[in-house]
Formats: structure tokens, C-alpha cells, sequence
């Protein structure tokens, strides 16, 4: 590494290692977890079996690993599942989904009464930081036009402490009158059950005539991770705008929010889908210092620019502003591709730093504060990873880690060994890493 880089790096570090230590109560730390829980073929099956964490500070890539006779316990089916992390709390737990991609032919991010998927995932919920992994049972029923898979906890009243219950829910189109039901499973019951969805616009909270007209006509498709902030899930549809739910509530309602307007696409037809469905690799969702943040990069432009936008919305006025956007250009242009081709993903949005977008461009992560216009952070990426570009649309996952997590269970199951697999990264190793990277 240059010598003004490594300053520079070990400027940022000793900064953010000093801001860590004095809120380290207020603030906890969060890692980027890459979307794909490995697999461990090694070990016996056991009921007490646990996830490994490879926990690495952002932007390097945090890596998930479940021992693989936990998911499949004969071993029959274990060459063809794939695990998807495809959600996580806002106090650390992470929802994984283990597909048997023999029988998965469709896209399942899609609310669409002409298309949908029908779910053959393995549901779990897990504490990354413990270990500590609960299967989901199966779903009574499967049904087509069904969402993403959501995670939300809720703490004990007026505690900002560990959860004591959990609710992992979607959205579908009950068979028979495509009703719009949540579909949720409750961790005190540990039943799945249906709740009849209602669209709130009594609040003023939930759209305009023109996005009811719109909700009525067209249907959300959605290829991004399901959010949990405050007491709602959300889900976003990056063409068009994101509907948030109360899942813990026995009578749910919608509230939907349009995207700002110079960003909201066509509804897409059947032959535009697949179009759409990469947008969430240019368009992203995230929470950052109590606000819904939105981000997107377009171009290039006459000046072989790339142009990223930040957006962040008003809830009660369910409005968007502007905060920022800042053009970027490349460096070191890879020529053997067009170049729109090359337009940087986002990786993740900082949810601690509501300035700082993480971008990935071709084999690194890197870190933009949006407020400056100017790069802070650059990570590679390991190869393991960056191939697996060509499977999803998004590889990482940003999951807040509070101090309290490693000695926390998951909400209605007994207490059980304590013992974590989690890797942690010491300062020393950080250290290393940075003046290595």
C-alpha cells in the first residue's frame, strides 16, 4: 500500500476505534454479511449444533457457516441446498432460508398474481454472535404471489434490551380470492397462521388516490431484503416504492410509500421482469440513524460518470429529501466490458452512518461518504465471494451486532450451551488487516 494510503487507513481505523470505544453503548458495532450461509459438512447431527461467525469489521465480509447436518440431518439433500441469509432484525438475529435448488424454478421475490413461486425453503432463525439456531416448521400450506420472508423482534415494554418474542412473516395472495394475507409465524405460538392485509389510509400514512389507483392495478416485485425498523417490517419494491406491516398485529394494515418521482420505473411486463429484478443491485434500501435511506446509482453519463443519490423519507409526512448525491468515474477501467456494464453495486448502507454508502465495484468493497464526495474505505473482496455475483443481486446483508447478543437466546427456546463459534476479529488483527489491505 502507498504510504499516504496507509496513513490514511490508519487514520480511519484510530478515528473509528475511538468513536467505537466512547458510544460502544449507545452504538453497537455491525458487520456486512455476505447473503450465502455456507454449509459445514464436518460433525455429527446434534440438536445442540451451532452456526460459525466469521465476524470481520465493515467493509471486509462477514461469513455465516450452519453445520450441514442441522439443515439436512440423513445427508440426502445436502450437495443441493444453497443458503440464503435473507433477513435480519434490528437487534441481530438473522433469518436464513436453505433452498433445494432442484426444485426451485422460480424467482420467489416476486408478489405478482400472474407469477409469484412457491416456497421450498428450510426456515431458521439464528444468533450469529452464539451460535444458537432454531428450525422453523414448514408452513401448513404452500400458496403462489408470496414475498420475501421477513424477521421483527420486540423487546419487553420500555426495554432496549434482549428480544422476548419474534415474528417471521410475508406477504401473499391467499389461493382462491388472492386476498392480500400476512402470512406469519409467532414465536409464542409456534404456529404459522394467515392475518387478512388492509390498506391504511385513515392515518394519512399510507398513499395518495393515485398510489391507491396504483396498489389496486399493480402488483409489487420485489428482489431485496425484507427490513425491520421500529415496530414494522418493509418491503421494498426498488422500481416502485415499499409497504410496511405490523406483523404482530391480528388486524395488519399497509402503509405504501412511493419512491421519489423522478425515480419510479413502469410496471414492468413479462418480458421487462427479469430487468427489473436487477435494478436492487443499483437500488438499495436501508435504515440508517432512524431513517428509511435510499440509494442509487445511475449512468454512465456524457462524462463517463457514474451519479449515486441518496434519498431519506419522513415518515409522517411520507416524503423524500435529497441529501446528497456526488459523481464518481473510474479509476482503472476494466475495457474488456461495455461501460454500463461495469456501474457499481451498492453493497450496503451504513446503519450506524447515515453518510457512508459501501459500493462494490468488480473485486472490492468500497466505502463513500456521500456528505464529502470522496472515497474513505476500500476492502478487496475474496474470491469465493465476488463469484457469486453471478447468482444474486446483492451479496451482503447489513446486520447490527448489540453487546448483548452473545449472551442472549432466541425468543422461545430454553436455554442451552453458551458456547459460540463466532471468530472474532481482535484489534490486533484489524490492525494487521489494514496495514496489509
Amino acid at each position: 500500500m502507498p504510504l499516504l494510503l496507509r496513513r490514511l487507513a490508519a487514520g480511519a481505523v484510530s478515528t473509528a476505534l475511538r468513536r467505537s470505544l466512547s458510544t460502544a453503548r449507545s452504538r453497537p458495532p455491525w458487520a456486512m454479511v455476505n447473503v450465502e450461509a455456507a454449509l459445514d459438512a464436518s460433525g455429527a447431527p446434534s440438536l445442540g449444533a451451532r452456526a460459525s461467525f466469521d465476524l470481520n469489521a465493515a467493509p471486509r465480509a462477514s461469513r455465516l457457516s450452519v453445520p450441514a447436518r442441522f439443515v439436512d440431518p440423513h445427508g440426502y439433500n445436502t450437495d443441493f441446498l444453497v443458503g440464503i441469509v435473507c433477513g435480519a432484525s434490528c437487534d441481530g438475529l438473522l433469518l436464513l432460508d436453505y433452498i433445494d435448488t432442484r426444485q426451485r424454478l422460480k424467482s420467489k421475490h416476486e408478489l405478482d398474481a400472474g407469477g409469484g413461486s412457491e416456497w421450498d425453503g428450510k426456515l431458521f432463525v439464528c444468533n450469529p454472535v452464539s451460535g444458537q439456531l432454531f428450525r422453523l416448521p414448514a408452513p401448513d400450506d404452500v400458496t403462489n404471489g408470496s414475498t420475501p420472508f421477513g424477521l421483527l423482534t420486540q423487546s419487553p415494554e420500555g426495554s432496549n434490551g434482549p428480544p422476548d418474542r419474534y415474528v417471521v412473516a410475508q406477504l401473499s395472495l391467499r389461493e382462491g380470492d388472492n386476498c392480500r394475507v400476512v402470512r406469519r409465524f409467532l414465536s409464542e405460538t409456534g404456529q404459522w397462521e394467515e392475518r387478512p392485509m388492509e390498506m391504511d389510509v385513515a392515518s394519512g400514512k399510507g398513499a395518495t388516490a393515485e398510489s391507491l389507483r396504483m396498489w389496486a392495478e399493480r402488483r409489487m416485485v420485489i428482489n431485496h431484503e425484507v427490513l425491520a425498523f421500529g415496530d414494522r417490517l418493509w418491503w421494498p419494491d426498488v422500481t416502485w416504492g415499499v409497504c410496511s406491516v405490523d406483523p404482530f398485529s391480528d388486524r395488519p394494515e399497509c402503509r405504501f410509500v412511493e419512491l421519489p418521482h423522478c425515480a419510479v420505473l413502469p410496471a414492468p411486463d413479462s418480458s421487462r421482469l427479469s430487468g427489473s429484478l436487477i435494478m436492487s443491485s443499483y437500488r438499495r434500501m436501508g435504515f440508517s440513524e432512524g431513517k428509511l435511506r435510499f440509494i442509487v446509482v445511475t449512468g454512465p453519463n456524457t462524462q463517463k460518470a457514474f451519479l449515486i443519490g441518496s434519498f431519506s423519507l419522513d415518515v409522517e409526512s411520507c416524503s423524500w429529501t435529497l441529501d446528497h448525491t456526488i459523481n464518481i468515474t473510474e479509476t482503472a477501467p476494466d475495457v474488456s466490458k461495455p461501460l454500463e456494464d461495469r456501474r457499481p453495486w451498492i453493497a450496503a448502507i451504513d446503519p450506524l452512518n447515515a453518510n457512508v454508502v459501501y459500493l462494490q465495484y468488480g473485486g472490492a468493497v468500497i466505502a463513500m461518504d456521500m456528505a464529502k464526495g470522496v472515497q474513505i474505505w476500500r476492502s478487496p473482496l475474496p474470491e469465493k465471494i465476488t463469484c457469486q455475483m453471478a447468482r444474486h443481486n446483492s451479496l451482503f446483508l447489513p446486520c447490527v451486532l448489540p453487546t448483548w447478543l452473545a449472551s442472549s437466546y432466541i425468543p422461545g427456546t430454553p436455554p442451552s450451551n453458551k458456547t459460540t463459534n463466532c471468530k472474532r476479529s481482535t484489534l490486533a488483527e484489524m490492525l494487521v488487516r489494514v496495514d496489509q489491505g
